[in-house]
């Protein structure tokens, strides 16, 4: 080999070199995994006044703007229910409209969730939020 044909070449890279990229990549995993977003609740009691659920919000995100929307399941029977007037339970959901957003800061907001339009009572209401936080308030 003469010298201009070896000009520019890089020396051959040792194999152990290359063994940072397993832990490297194990590190940025356990960082991505670590911002996944979550929604939860905080307090939550019914207010008997203004007929409705005080929530307390807790997520976390980019921006404090984020909206809550409320959606309502079906009202149905307590079926483990011994003898009395029959009690009813209901799915309520409460849904961000920022569910995607990079878990960079915590945040809370309050959400008030009307009962006007709920013709089932005595009911137990479950609210939810993705993934998987929930809780549960009896409303008389």
């Amino acid at each position: 080999m003469n010298s201009h044909q070896n000009a520019g070449a890089h020396p051959p890279m040792p194999a152990c070199r290359w063994k940072w990229v397993p832990g490297s990549l194990l590190a940025i995993t356990v960082m991505t995994v670590t911002a996944v977003r979550a929604d939860t609740f905080g307090p939550v009691h019914y207010d008997p006044k203004r007929n409705q659920i005080i929530v307390t919000m807790i997520y976390d995100g980019t921006n404090p703007n984020h909206h809550f929307s409320i959606r309502w399941g079906r009202c149905h029977k307590f079926h483990d229910q011994p003898q009395g007037p029959a009690h009813k339970i209901v799915n309520v959901g409460v849904l961000d409209d920022q569910g995607n957003d990079a878990a960079m800061k915590r945040y809370t907001k309050i959400v008030r969730v009307p009962l006007a339009g709920l013709s089932c009572r005595p009911v137990t209401v479950t609210l939810w939020t993705p993934p998987n936080s929930s809780t549960t308030l009896d409303i008389p």
